[in-house]
């Protein structure tokens, strides 16, 4: 795997020697300042164990980063020759873009208004190009935002999705909704995945349809009602406890949809 940094933008490439690659661009926030070192280095090791499970699925594969939260980050340029977009996790989204009520958006913790917005614009955007999007925790949140649906703003303390503030990472089974497109990836009803997280879907957005839910009833998966290649995970499949083979799954039929662009 290459790795160079070109106009902000981080490029991890596969050992294949295709004329023509298939382009992901991958977006999350990088660094911000209202996080703490630690987690930003979290989401850093994240996007890396994603975008290696993308080239490892495709030796003609190449994945390009996008600094979310970077003024001069651009949606149009970013989706120049893009073959499919990869939404990564990250802080919560805006409540403002889906509530107005007041209780609900004081729950919220650290958010990234203009990374809110790139995202929220990259998702339509690329639906609007008919290229695959792939959403991972936040990036399942903002494609359920985008596409007109609504968050639940704070789970509660010690929840199966997320133990506490200092020990995040928990594992939990979630049950796959039959004739799904995630079904159809992973091929089984029961599995068991790696999760930390505070909010979840909770009014499912027109074109969407939820493909799996955990035992309490949280939403833990969303896709396109209809052919659109569109789906978001709520659990992080790419952190390193995680199970390797489901990345994997996934990466694959998402380059499968990619490379036909």
């Amino acid at each position: 795997m290459e790795c160079v940094l070109q106009n902000q933008t981080e490029t991890v490439t596969g050992a294949g020697t295709a004329s023509r690659p298939v382009r992901i661009l991958a977006s999350y926030v990088m660094d911000a300042p209202n996080v703490s070192a630690d987690y930003a280095d979290e989401l850093h090791a994240l996007a890396s164990n994603a975008a290696r499970a993308i080239v490892t699925a495709a030796d003609d594969a190449q994945v390009m980063f996008v600094n979310a939260n970077d003024p001069s980050s651009d949606v149009e340029r970013s989706l120049t020759n893009i073959d499919g977009v990869v939404v990564l996790g990250g802080s919560d989204v805006d409540p403002s873009h889906y509530t107005s009520d007041e209780a609900a958006i004081a729950k919220v913790e650290a958010t990234q208004p203009k990374a809110d917005e790139f995202e929220l614009a990259l998702i339509t955007a690329a639906v609007e190009r008919g290229l695959p999007v792939l959403g991972i925790c936040r990036g399942s949140q903002a494609i359920n935002v985008a596409f007109g649906g609504s968050l639940i703003t704070d789970l509660g303390a010690d929840t199966m999705h997320r133990i506490d503030a200092t020990d995040s990472w928990t594992n939990h089974d979630i049950e796959i909704a039959p004739d799904t497109r995630l079904g159809s990836i992973y091929g089984e009803a029961n599995v068991s995945v790696r999760s930390a997280h505070h909010q979840a879907v909770d009014t499912v957005a027109p074109g969407l349809r939820a493909s799996a839910v955990a035992a309490d009833g949280i939403v833990e998966a969303v896709e396109a009602n209809d052919d659109r290649w569109v789906l978001g995970v709520q659990w992080h499949p790419e952190e390193h406890q995680a199970n390797t083979h489901h990345m994997n799954l996934l990466a694959q039929a998402f380059i499968t949809e990619a490379r036909k662009h």
